[in-house]
């Protein structure tokens, strides 16, 4: 049977809803944008024109979606838990008990309208004249919808599998839309990062990470789509490129990492709504930090002993107040720093953006696609990449790892500690084809997680909105 999506048809009406409330400072540092005006109008003034991309980056950065989809990435792997186990949908995403009426789980849908966005522009802006903005701004504006267009796509292949393929605003087509293969989303999705690369400048701007503005941008979200399909040559060129522009610094010290302005952040989302809660930190920290006791038994999950062993002596990302921080017994993520707790004093005083991507995460990147190609320990090698991010985070520079196995478990570990609590961990066990192994080996997973689980499942509400629909296997 043919799987066709009538959602979609209402993602141009979402879209100017979910997520596109403007904040007080703005990614384009546009006035307010005018996301309620039609699009024929959007697309007649250069300042519209920049609301528009504004309204699609944030959507890109929705805290809600965002923030949510997070806090499901680090239950459904081994990095996070609540002891005991409440008795609510939260819980039983923690024990491994993923089901289509679980609410807690995020609809797919809710990642769409930022495509819908991202069409809009890849759409309209060709045809905006040279006299309401110059050819390069056009093009650069149209290369990164194509980037957060990619970026959202690959989201939902790797978390769903198939799945709808949206690239037009035109409502007739999208209510047709079937669920597409995920060999050929992921072409889309690397289509469209080729393109974003070849029409986005090698300027960096190092003091704004929050739009998409440079070339090395698209190309280490390459180097993360390229890693993902075992294309480690690829993978491993997209990488370099990054790094050897200079563009991006590993950061002296854990603690100057997250901090707004880190030149190790590539893509980060500022703010996206209302308030200082949006504007000046992280919306992630809400999420991950308790106020109060009482969130330790409900919605905030502790880091695990299966995560926290991985930790070596001295590691200074497992020192309190660092990375990690110590409250109510437990040891909780502390990358993004305030709870709901927090004054805004204190949040002004160290401001932070939500970081998507950054530098560690492409040597690490480079460091597998190395070791895949044999490259893996004197200069320029695995070992090499590998021993800069020890060396940040306080260890002796001194991977030992000789063969392939001994590197990628090297690797492994090195990615818990470096990349925890930031949306890798589940599909790094997946890709490698440990998930089975690693979940059913925890107490509280074992006896509810299965084979199928390797993608999650397309939410009730879903399902009842379009009978037509076919539930991923196993559901």
């Amino acid at each position: 049977m043919k799987n066709k999506f009538g959602f979609i048809v209402r993602l141009a009406a979402v879209a100017l809803v979910l997520g596109l409330i403007s904040g007080c400072k703005k990614f384009l540092e546009v006035p307010l944008p005018v996301d309620q005006l039609a699009s024929e109008t959007v697309f007649k003034d250069r300042l519209t024109i920049l609301g528009a991309v504004d309204g699609m980056y944030s959507n890109f950065g929705q805290g809600l979606l965002q923030g949510n989809f997070m806090r499901v990435t680090y239950n459904i792997s081994d990095e996070g838990r609540i002891d005991p186990l409440p008795g609510t949908e939260f819980g039983e995403i923690i024990a491994g008990n993923l089901q289509e009426g679980n609410q807690q789980l995020i609809p797919w849908n809710w990642f769409y309208p930022t495509i819908f966005r991202a069409n809009e522009i890849i759409e309209r802006l060709p045809g905006v004249p040279n006299t309401i903005m110059p050819e390069a701004e056009r093009k650069a504006l149209v290369a990164a919808a194509k980037y957060v267009r990619a970026a959202t796509h690959f989201t939902l292949a790797n978390y769903w599998g198939d799945v709808p393929l949206a690239l037009t605003t035109n409502a007739q087509t999208n209510i047709n839309l079937e669920r597409t293969p995920i060999a050929q989303v992921y072409e889309q999705v690397l289509n469209d990062l080729y393109e974003s690369i070849a029409d986005l400048p090698v300027t960096v701007n190092t003091s704004n990470s929050k739009t998409i503005h440079n070339r090395f941008q698209p190309l280490a979200y390459l180097s993360r789509v390229h890693l993902y399909l075992g294309n480690w040559q690829r993978a491993d060129s997209a990488a370099s490129a990054v790094i050897s522009s200079g563009q991006y610094l590993l950061v002296t010290g854990v603690n100057n990492v997250f901090r707004r302005g880190s030149r190790e952040a590539i893509h980060a989302w500022g703010p996206t709504g209302q308030g200082l809660l949006f504007d000046n930190r992280a919306f992630i920290g809400w999420l991950t930090i308790p106020a109060t006791a009482g969130n330790t038994t409900t919605t905030y999950s502790h880091m695990t002993p299966q995560l926290l062993a991985n930790f070596e002596p001295g590691d200074q990302r497992n020192v309190s107040g660092n990375w990690v921080v110590d409250l109510f017994t437990r040891r909780f993520s502390n990358k993004y720093l305030y709870n709901s707790s927090a004054t805004a004093a204190t949040i002004s005083a160290n401001p932070q953006d939500w970081i998507y991507q950054r530098l560690a995460e492409i040597y690490l990147i480079r460091a597998e696609a190395r070791t895949k190609l044999g490259i893996i320990t004197g200069a320029n090698s695995a070992a090499s990449d590998l021993n800069l991010i020890r060396a940040r985070a306080g260890l002796a520079a001194n991977t030992t790892a000789t063969t392939e196995a001994d590197m990628m478990a090297a690797i492994e570990k090195e990615r818990v500690c470096e990349l925890f609590y930031e949306g890798h961990r589940w599909l790094d066990l997946k890709r490698w084809g440990k998930l089975d192994a690693v979940l059913t080996a925890l107490p509280w997973k074992a006896a509810n997680h299965k084979p199928h689980m390797k993608l999650l499942p397309i939410v009730r509400a879903e399902m009842i909105a379009n009978p037509r629909l076919v539930q991923n296997p196993g559901y």
